[in-house]
């Protein structure tokens, strides 16, 4: 059936709008969360996004992760999202084109009949193809091959990555309220902790009971990352020596995890007294994340903790001072670093020995590592918009890992702290 967005939407049963359709059946099945993005919001994007291609002089743009695909299409089904530098976008959708006709406000989405009948469907609708941009950190080997042999050989080949990334890293009105609501999913979930941490319960009992809180709330139990293997559910959930274990993942902890096929976060092992744990939660709402890390302490913590998590605190704090418009993303973590080296704290900096990461915050949005990095060497200047998670983090082998972390949106005057949870040390 080769039938337009439009054309569907004009024969949609009384009139109805797509957007209309989706609202109605989710809040019919009682999901009063769920929400479509707004048709403005698409077109300001991809129209930023335009006009960084006519700049570098890239005539096509092809999407087609995830979460570049709900950021400029406001759908995650299976399609070739076509963004021309000028022009209207193409989305030609494999499965399932009926919901992505209902939940994206783009007019121009065909069925795809397979991935050979890309080409002819692009120069069908008039589409220039003497340049290309594809998502080179993202886009599989297999696909790169394909679209450059088979559907335009010869083809001049652009990374827009970067281009993606900076566009995606300033947020709208819309998308800070996304990340709001995600913060107060944290904080509430966060909330049934000191009624069910106490000595002898397994790290996995403590992670069910605050994901099933979350999940009451909305989140769908994962988070996205762009990272090359990297893997997230709802967060971290790190106690005693086994916070302290590196893992794969480009971050300060890893934890023993359930097995060695996951070996990551809660484990099976039971939370012992006298004890540091950290949860470490991202909430999600309508795709958009927040980041947020408390401590807690089953019984009276050592003074090596606890001057340890004023160092922590104080870091985060003057971190959140620097987070101005016109500072450079890599200086924030040069005065960390300098920071807890004056401190003595240089070999415990966001991790230990070889498993040091060289970061101290991250930018998220529809992923949860988005620019800006506030890493060693980034020049990336901070703006408006930006929204950061900053994650001061000390790693003590053979004790666990203390640390904080808070998620701001900056704005003209300065960051403001979205995260809600109380940032004290808190002693069970």
């Amino acid at each position: 059936m080769d039938v337009t967005c439009a054309e569907y939407r004009r024969h949609d049963r009384a009139g109805v709008t797509a957007h209309d359709r989706v609202r109605a059946y989710y809040q019919k099945k009682g999901y009063g969360f769920m929400r479509t993005v707004p048709g403005n919001e698409i077109e300001n994007r991809i129209s930023r996004f335009q006009k960084l291609l006519a700049d570098r002089g890239i005539d096509l743009a092809l999407v087609r992760q995830n979460a570049d695909l709900y950021y400029f299409s406001g759908t995650v089904q299976d399609a070739h999202l076509f963004i021309p530098a000028e022009g209207e976008p193409l989305m030609l959708v494999w499965r399932s084109w009926e919901r992505a006709a209902r939940e994206s406000p783009l007019e121009r989405i065909r069925p795809l009949a397979g991935l050979s009948a890309v080409a002819g469907e692009v120069r069908d609708a008039g589409l220039d193809c003497s340049s290309i941009g594809l998502e080179m950190d993202v886009l599989p080997a297999f696909f790169y091959n394909y679209y450059t042999s088979r559907s335009w050989p010869g083809v001049t080949v652009h990374d827009i990555t970067p281009l993606i990334r900076s566009v995606r890293a300033v947020k709208s009105d819309w998308e800070a309220e996304q990340i709001r609501a995600a913060c107060r999913q944290v904080a509430e979930a966060l909330e049934i902790v000191p009624e069910v941490l106490k000595p002898g319960i397994p790290e996995l009992e403590l992670a069910a009971r605050v994901e099933a809180e979350l999940r009451r709330r909305g989140h769908p139990g994962y988070s996205r990352m762009r990272g090359w293997n990297q893997e997230l559910g709802c967060g971290q959930f790190l106690s005693g020596p086994d916070g302290a274990l590196a893992a794969w993942t480009n971050t300060p902890g890893g934890g023993m995890g359930v097995n060695p096929a996951f070996g990551f976060s809660a484990g099976p092992g039971k939370i012992g007294p006298d004890q540091i744990v950290s949860i470490d939660l991202g909430g999600s709402v309508n795709g958009y994340l927040s980041d947020q890390t408390r401590l807690f302490f089953t019984g009276a913590p050592p003074e090596t903790v606890t001057r340890a998590y004023s160092a922590v605190s104080e870091l985060q704090d003057r971190l959140a001072e620097m987070l101005v418009p016109g500072a450079t993303a890599g200086a924030l973590y040069e005065y960390a670093l300098d920071f807890m080296s004056r401190l003595g704290y240089q070999d415990h900096f966001m991790g230990s020995g070889r498993d040091r990461v060289p970061f101290v915050g991250h930018g998220l949005g529809i992923e949860i590592d988005e620019f800006p990095f506030l890493a060693a060497g980034n020049s990336m200047e901070i703006v408006p918009g930006m929204t950061v998670a900053v994650e001061p983090k000390l790693v003590f082998p053979g004790i666990g890992i203390v640390g904080l972390e808070d998620t701001y949106l900056v704005t003209g005057n300065g960051a403001e702290r979205l995260t809600l949870s109380p940032r004290e040390l808190i002693c069970l």
